[in-house]
Formats: C-alpha cells, structure tokens, sequence
C-alpha cells in the first residue's frame, strides 16, 4: 500500500522487533545488576530523597521554613541547658543541712531496728528494709570468707574421701562443680547402669588406660549383687598404639580382669596408626559380641541380657555400640544400623542421657554418658616418681589429654601440652617426640627453649607454622596449644602410657647398670 503524499508515516512496529528491545533491556538489566554485585564500592540500599523540585513556584519559601524551624529548635536547646546550669548552681550553694539530720535520723533508726526489730517494722518499714538489707550483706561477707578458707584437696585425698554419691562430671571444667543437680544426674544414670546390668563393658583408653581406669569402681561392680556381675575391660583405640605395647597391656590387666582389645571406629583423618593385622573393626568387634553372647547363654535367663558400658568421656563407648550392632548385618545394612544406633563424635559430651539399644533378643546394650570417675592410681599414669600431691591445674592438664573436657570449655590448654611434652620427652617415647616434630615440620627443639621454656618455644613455632597469629604477627599461643591439643585427640600425634610391668624393668635395669 503506498502512502498519500503529506500523510505521515505508521509508526506501528512488527512485533518481532519490540520483542527484541524487550529482551535487549531486561539483557541490559541483568548486566548491570551482575556489574553492581561485583563493585567493591560501598552503597546504601536507602533511596535519597530528592528534596524539592526546582520548578516548584514556593521552594524558597519552604526553605525559609525549614531554616527557622532548626534556629528556634537550637535557641530553645540552649536556653534550657543554661537554666539547668543555674539549678545546679543554686543546689552546691545551699548547705546540705536537712540532708545531714536525715542522715543522722536513718542512723538513730537502723539501730533501733538491729536492737528490736518488730517495733521498728510497724513504725517505720523503710528502717525495716535498711537493717534486713545490712543483715543480708554480714551474712554474704561470711560466706565469701568461708569460701576463701576453703583450699581444695589433691586427687589421692578426693578419691580416699569421696563415695560414689559425689562422681566428677565430665561435662565441667573444674574438679568440685557448682551444679550439684547435673551431678546428681549423671550418678543417677551410672547407678541405674549398674544395678540394670548383668555384664559390664568399661571402656578403656588403649593410649593410656591407667588414666581412664578406676579401681574402686572396679570394686563396686564387682560387689554389687554378691558378685553377680560380669566385668569386662575393652581396650579401645588399640590401632593408637604399637602392637608390643597393645600385647603389654593386655597382659596386665588380664591378671585383674578379662581384657579384650578393640578398634570400633575407622581413625580420624591424617592419623598416624600401627598396623595389626589381626585387628581390624569388624574382627575384633564379632569377638566381644562372641563373648558376650556366649555369657547371655550360660546364664540361661529368661530375659534378655542386659550390657551396660561405662567409661571417661571421649573414650569411644557410642562407637562400642555401633560397632556392635554393625556385626548384625552387612553392606548397606550394617552402615544404616550403625549411623541409627548412637549418635558420636570427636570431641566429649555428646551423649548426655541414657539411651538403650537393642541388638537382638537375648541382648540389650545400656550407653551412658561419659564420667569422669574417682582414681587413686592417677600416680602412675605418667611417671612413679612424681609427688603425691597434684595441684588444680596439674589433674586439669590431665583430663584435658584424656579428652575428657570439650574443647569449649578448656581454659588454658598450655599445662596440657607441658604435660604432653613431658610424657614425649622421656625415654621409653623417643619416637613419639621425634613424631611430634614431624607432624609440624618443625626443626629438634632446643633444651632450654625460650627463656628456657620449652613448650613456648614449640607453640611458638606450631603457631607459625599454622598461622596462628594475632595483630602484628604476635603467636597466639593458646589458639597453637588447641591446635595441639586436637591432633593429639585424633591420633595425628603418637604418644602412649607403657604398662607398669615394663616401667618396673626399666627401673630395675637402670639400677643395676
């Protein structure tokens, strides 16, 4: 169709050519905003507000306004700050008479009040409040004394005085804990553990289990129910450990009880492990379930047998369970059982109840939470020669290489790595300290170290190496004795307590030369 001349032109657009710039702008878009996400300059999601348009007829009126408004809100700010100033003024001039007699009336009357209270309430109650308020402040005076008076014992006379009502927990930091109800509640758990079970699995720590061991435990157990009770010692996280020191310690302690070693997880990442051969989770796991049912058996009870496990925090008796009751299945079975059965994890207090689980029905398996018992035989754990008496810190920096307190609540980690070093550094562990080192990358250490501090002089290089600095590049040390403190958790780290046996013969041996 041609156009008439003088008409204009259509200005109707084909739609394929509107949807091009529809699509062009939302592309625009998009750039933008992609563009916006990636400019490091900082911008304020508040819209500014435009102010008054310059075409309006009255902006400078309004203006005017504004203006005024702020001087009038300025003068009258001002004015009362002065007439606040000339009060004040006139306060510090009058002389504080009244005040003093009031004083003197309050004294009158609080000791009327301390010499015969009831009069005093019925005529002046604000007396009243005074002396209960001054009574209440002599007795906290007191209490805070006795307190002060109070020194705590060492771990020998704790363990002597201390019954089996007054357990340390293992979810606390400090020896004597504040929250008597907690405690009550894990003694409460251990109790009915053990007047529920017929067998008795106490786990072990196979690195040091003297440490995680306590013998008048052992005799209540073995004392409950005229000696009804089955005692089982399992030595967990025996693949921590070389095979000689592992045969050592089943050696000894099968002279007190049966014994039984046991690797019922797959280690941590990056750990350093022995290779037994004859040990392996799935195994040594069908041995202690073996065991167990061969006990249920000839008891011949008409119910099912009831196993309950008890031990330190963090010494694997979840994973004891899982393990357990992985052996009733395979392949994708035994995985779903055993991420069903409990719940575990690295670090202490992940189970805080009492939880039952079933394997099948001639066997019933009791996990408890971790507690930290009462041992006389924590001498013997690093050395035989050290002093009876141990400080507050000294027994802290020991359950903190047990695993026994979460990592959240270690307040200082460094006694704990002096404590690590002393037990590396001697001879029996040679090879331990020289695994340390290499763990690290890091050169021998000095034998004074800085200012003749050793474990300074290692954290300050962990930190480092790891990049545990603080402002300045100063090492932080207390991140660097965690750092530490967690490779030796999870077995990165090499380090195990020899049987006394052996200790003894080294002693004898060193004598006679």
């Amino acid at each position: 169709m041609v156009n008439k001349p003088g008409k204009p032109k259509s200005k109707r657009t084909p739609v394929r050519l509107r949807h091009k710039i529809e699509k062009a702008s939302a592309a625009k878009q998009r750039k933008q905003r992609k563009l916006g996400k990636k400019n490091p300059e900082w911008r304020t999601r508040l819209k500014k507000d435009p102010g008054i348009p310059n075409l309006f007829p009255y902006k400078d009126r309004i203006l005017h306004k504004i203006e005024e408004k702020k001087r009038l809100k300025e003068e009258e700010t001002l004015r009362k700050r002065e007439e606040n100033k000339k009060e004040r003024v006139l306060i510090e001039e009058i002389p504080d008479v009244d005040a003093s007699e009031d004083a003197e009336n309050e004294d009158d009357l609080l000791d009327e009040t301390m010499e015969d209270e009831a009069p005093a309430e019925s005529t002046n109650p604000m007396a009243a409040l005074l002396a209960s308020a001054k009574a209440r402040a002599v007795d906290y005076g007191e209490q805070e004394g006795a307190e002060e008076e109070y020194e705590p014992q060492d771990d020998d006379s704790i363990a002597e005085s201390m019954d089996h009502d007054n357990l340390n927990i293992a979810s606390s930091t400090k020896i004597s804990q504040p929250h008597d109800s907690s405690r009550r509640a894990f003694d409460k758990v251990y109790k009915t553990i053990l007047s529920s079970s017929d067998i008795i699995l106490y786990v072990l720590d196979a690195r040091d289990p003297n440490g995680t061991r306590s013998r008048e435990i052992e005799q209540e157990i073995t004392a409950a129910d005229s000696g009804s009770k089955r005692l089982i010692l399992v030595l967990n996280k025996a693949d921590l450990v070389p095979p000689p020191i592992l045969k050592s310690w089943l050696t000894y302690l099968r002279q007190y009880f049966p014994t039984l070693p046991l690797r019922a997880s797959t280690p941590a990442p990056n750990a350093h492990t022995f290779d037994h051969k004859a040990l392996t989770v799935k195994g040594t796991s069908e041995t202690l379930l073996r065991a167990l049912k061969t006990y249920a058996h000839a008891k011949h009870l008409k119910r099912a047998t009831t196993v309950g496990i008890i031990g330190y925090p963090n010494v694997g008796k979840s994973s004891v369970i899982n393990a357990l009751t992985s052996c009733l299945g395979g392949g994708a079975t035994s995985a779903r059982s055993q991420s069903r059965a409990c719940p575990v994890g690295a670090e202490a207090g992940i189970t805080t109840a009492l939880r039952e689980v079933k394997l099948d029905n001639k066997l019933k398996l009791l996990d408890s939470p971790g507690i930290v018992f009462p041992s006389t035989s924590a001498g013997s754990q690093a050395s035989s020669s050290r002093a009876k008496k141990k400080s507050k810190d000294d027994n802290q920096a020991r359950l903190v290489l047990l695993n026994a307190i979460p990592s959240k609540q270690i307040t200082d980690p460094v006694p704990a790595i002096t404590l690590l070093l002393e037990r590396l550094s001697s001879s029996s562990s040679q090879g331990s300290m020289d695994n340390l080192l290499s763990v690290y990358g890091l050169p021998p250490l000095m034998p004074g170290g800085v200012n003749g501090d050793t474990t300074t002089d290692l954290l300050v290089q962990v930190a480092r190496k790891r990049g545990r600095l603080g402002k300045g590049g100063v090492p932080n040390l207390t991140a660097a004795a965690m750092t530490v403190i967690t490779d030796w958790r999870d077995g990165r780290i090499q380090g195990w307590i020899e049987p006394p046996s052996i200790v003894e013969e080294r002693a004898g041996d060193q004598k006679a030369v």
